[in-house]
């Protein structure tokens, strides 16, 4: 199971017009929209809410929905905590909880009979990534509850036990997503980067990233700065490949102008990283906070403004030139799993 949980430069206007224009291309043709399976399964407590929740109603949860069920009761409700129990102790518990719940579900359901964009999204962006990746299998798309906690998404693997192929779980957090008008967000004290990735308008986006890292993460090693560079910024490069009518800032938790600093600081910060000797450091404390979540880089020689995640963006745009050089779709980025070789065969050099 994968969970979702300085200075200035001064450059001329024609470079990051260039860049700018070559991020916003889109010469392939994007592919049919696939048809996805969804299952409301928040909906459907709902119900339960209303009518009562017994043991026979856990035991045919647990039969309708496999795995899915076992991850969400145990992983993101954390049922393990009380040790061996009863359906009947299960059902209780569940019972208690959807009660306290009552507002939530009603907020979440008035929103999503209005806000129904992210489905084409997801369904055009799966399309795309079968067209990039053959072999991608079919998905289905869970909508759940999870206390507000940090599993806005998550996704995994199971084999369909009829077809006997295996298929994709994409499951998220229908309260995580509810864009930041919605007032119980300040009431909770979420972190003020979070507001980054809590519109509906990330649901595709998520789910999108957090299957990508799945599927990949086993075959990429990150033992240094280039090596999490790569492996993010392929990410990074793949949603901007998957959502191409997307502004990239707009996926990317950003607003234009913090994306056009990065943009035009680009030359700076890789030679930040250059300087400061960090693409091969094995001390992941020496460069994590390039990678960290926030509103902000923060530490020394890096700017007041400068936007967070730095060292996903250069890894994007290495990603970028590679594919650009090499004119290569997305399996043959994520086939090219070692480092330093990929930033040789990309000829990246922001520097002028």
């Amino acid at each position: 199971m994968q969970k979702n949980n300085n200075h200035t430069i001064k450059c001329s206007w024609i470079y990051p017009l260039f860049v700018v224009i070559l991020i916003s291309c889109t010469p392939k043709k994007q592919a049919a929209p696939v048809k996805l399976e969804y299952s409301d399964f928040a909906m459907e407590l709902d119900g339960l809410r209303t009518k009562g929740c017994g043991a026979s109603d856990v035991v045919a949860l647990r039969n309708k929905y496999g795995r899915f069920f076992s991850l969400w009761m145990y992983e993101v409700m954390d049922f393990g905590r009380f040790g061996p129990i009863s359906d009947t102790a299960r059902a209780q518990y569940l019972q208690y909880w959807l009660l306290q719940n009552t507002p939530v579900f009603n907020v979440v359901k008035s929103h999503y009979q209005k806000n129904t964009q992210w489905k084409a999204d997801l369904e055009q962006a799966w399309g795309n990534l079968q067209q990039e990746i053959p072999g991608t299998p079919k998905a289905t798309v869970y909508g759940y509850l999870s206390q507000f906690s940090n599993y806005n998404t998550f996704v995994d693997t199971v084999v369909n036990p009829i077809s006997h192929q295996q298929e994709v779980i994409l499951a998220f957090s229908e309260e995580m997503f509810l864009n930041d008008t919605f007032p119980a967000y300040a009431l909770l004290e979420m972190p003020p980067f979070f507001n980054r990735y809590n519109g509906s308008d990330q649901v595709a986006s998520q789910l999108m990233w957090n299957y990508l890292k799945m599927r990949f993460e086993p075959t990429h090693k990150r033992n240094n700065m280039l090596e999490e560079m790569m492996f993010q910024g392929k990410l990074w490069y793949s949603l901007m490949a998957l959502f191409p009518d997307r502004n990239p800032w707009e996926l990317l938790g950003y607003d234009e102008k913090e994306w056009k600093w990065m943009m035009r600081e680009e030359g700076q910060i890789w030679k930040h990283f250059l300087d400061n000797k960090l693409l091969f450091s094995t001390k992941f404390n020496d460069y994590k906070r390039y990678f960290a979540f926030g509103n902000k880089t923060f530490g020394g020689a890096v700017p007041e403004d400068c936007p967070p995640l730095i060292g996903n963006f250069i890894g994007m745009r290495i990603a970028q030139t590679f594919a650009t050089k090499n004119d290569a779709n997305l399996d043959q980025i994520w086939r090219n799993v070692n480092a330093n070789p990929f930033l040789q065969a990309s000829t990246y050099n922001p520097i002028k």
